[in-house]
């Protein structure tokens, strides 16, 4: 039985020459492209399905890394693999933590691309090192630098990352055992230290600090 594959980016040349490069392969079938991750959901909530999604990180409407977090949470079985300009440590851990089963640059050959893909096939993980260093010789992880940049507790940290992947105030809650009131004000707390205003806010923080 083929691999069945879906495609998200809003750039079409990229998107049809991708379709080309992986129907080389005799054993996957591209089902669909899609240009922004608000289409990728439509199309799953009408019961359709995809084995993998091979997605980019910056689309309108709804973008890559929000698409992770709902995926995360409702298609935990469909296998992603981000292909990115955005090709930071920052950004590709965010990418894992957002449930992401491989990462590689727009710019990787070919032999990179397919063997990346035909890994997560397989049920591996492909994550193709950073084109930048933007980690300090620490070697702390995204969620400790952000910790330590905005002095967030570990708490508000745990809370960041169930954010990130869609939870709700209710379902945090439940998560961490605490009461919904309490995450409400850790809510609060957190974006009033991240100067934001909402999930967007916190997404787009997060895309546009490297170097945290």
């Amino acid at each position: 039985m083929s691999t069945q594959i879906i495609i998200a980016d809003d750039h079409e040349l990229f998107t049809s020459g991708l379709d080309n490069l992986v129907s080389t392969n005799p054993n996957i079938k591209v089902l669909a492209h899609f240009r922004n991750g608000k289409e990728v959901l439509t199309y799953l909530e009408r019961g359709n399905k995809a084995d993998v999604l091979i997605l980019d990180l910056n689309m309108p409407v709804m973008d890559g890394l929000q698409l992770l977090g709902h995926l995360q949470r409702d298609y935990p079985v469909i296998k992603k693999l981000v292909i990115s300009m955005h090709q930071t440590t920052s950004s590709i851990e965010l990418c894992k933590n957002l449930g992401a089963d491989g990462f590689i640059g727009k710019d990787s050959s070919l032999h990179v691309m397919l063997n990346a893909l035909n890994v997560i096939i397989e049920g591996g993980k492909f994550f193709q090192e950073s084109n930048q260093v933007v980690f300090d010789s620490e070697g702390k992880g995204f969620y400790e630098k952000l910790n330590h940049q905005y002095k967030l507790s570990k708490r508000e940290v745990d809370i960041i990352q169930l954010i990130l992947n869609q939870y709700e105030s209710s379902e945090i809650a439940d998560k961490l055992n605490l009461s919904p009131l309490t995450v409400k004000t850790h809510r609060k707390n957190i974006f009033r230290k991240l100067g934001v205003r909402n999930l967007a806010g916190l997404v787009a923080l997060v895309k546009d600090h490297p170097r945290l």
